[in-house]
C-alpha cells in the first residue's frame, strides 16, 4: 500500500522578514514563491497573495508569515484531493480519510469538503450507482459482494441496498449467476470428490456476491454431479 506523505508546513523565518521578491512558480501557475531578504522563504497560492497584497517591500511579521502558509494549508489539501478522484470518483468518506492521512486540520478539512460538494465533485448517491452499474456489468458480481463493496468506501447502508436494488435487476443477477457458476464448474472441473466439488463452488459463487439460496438452486437445476 502507497504511503500517503502528510502536508507540511514550511519553516518560517524568525522574526519574518521584508518581502523583496514575488514570483510565479513555474511548475505551477497557481502558485508564488515568496521572497523575504532576498531568500526563498516559502511559497503560496496567488489567491493569497492577492487576499495580503503582498508586494515589493512590504514588511511581514513571523505570525504574518505563519498565517500564510497556514492559509495555503487549504489550497495544497484541495489540490491534493482532485488529484486523488482524477483516477475515479471518490466518496465522502474517502476523502476524508485521505484528509486525515495527509494531517490536515479539521477545520480546513471541513472547508476543502464543503468546497468539493459544491462543486458537485462528491456526490455518494451517484458514486453509488455507477459503482453498482460498472461492477455488475463488468465483472459480474452479485448483490451481496456490491453492497458489502459499497459500504466499505463508507457509503451509508440504506443508500447501497438503495443502490444495488436500483441497478441489479433480477434478470441481471440471474445472469451473473449464472456466467460465475460456468466459471466456478470449469476451475473444480478436475475434482473428483461431488461434495468437496460443491463446497468449492459454493465459495467461489459466496464470495462474487450471490446468496447461498440462489446458488443451491442453480446447482440443482444444473444436476451437479
Amino acid at each position: 500500500m502507497k504511503t500517503i506523505k502528510p502536508l507540511a508546513l514550511p519553516d518560517i523565518p524568525p522574526d519574518g522578514g521584508t518581502v523583496t521578491a514575488v514570483t510565479v512558480q513555474k511548475k505551477d501557475p497557481d502558485r508564488c514563491s515568496i521572497y523575504l531578504d532576498e531568500k526563498f522563504a516559502f511559497g503560496i497560492h496567488v489567491d493569497l497573495v492577492l487576499e495580503a497584497g503582498l508586494k515589493k517591500d512590504l514588511r511581514l511579521s513571523e505570525d504574518e508569515c505563519r498565517e500564510l502558509v497556514s492559509g495555503d494549508l487549504y489550497f495544497k489539501a484541495m489540490k491534493r484531493c482532485m488529484s486523488f478522484i482524477a483516477y475515479r470518483p471518490r466518496t465522502e468518506f474517502e476523502i476524508r480519510t485521505r484528509l486525515k492521512e495527509l494531517g490536515v486540520p479539521e477545520e480546513v478539512s471541513k472547508r476543502v469538503m464543503d468546497r468539493m460538494l459544491d462543486l458537485g465533485y462528491l456526490n455518494d448517491k451517484e458514486f453509488a450507482k455507477q459503482w453498482v452499474e460498472t461492477r455488475s456489468r463488468s465483472k459480474g458480481f452479485g448483490p451481496l459482494r456490491l453492497q458489502m463493496e459499497l459500504q466499505k468506501k463508507g457509503i451509508d447502508q440504506g443508500l447501497a441496498q438503495e443502490a444495488v436494488l436500483d441497478a441489479c435487476s433480477d434478470e441481471l443477477v440471474l445472469k451473473n449467476l449464472q456466467d460465475q457458476m460456468k466459471r466456478a464448474i470449469h476451475r473444480y472441473r478436475r475434482d473428483v470428490d461431488i461434495t468437496t466439488k460443491k463446497r468449492k463452488i459454493v465459495g467461489f459463487l459466496s464470495r462474487r456476491g450471490f446468496s447461498t439460496a440462489d446458488i443451491f438452486k442453480q446447482m440443482d437445476e444444473l444436476k451437479i454431479s
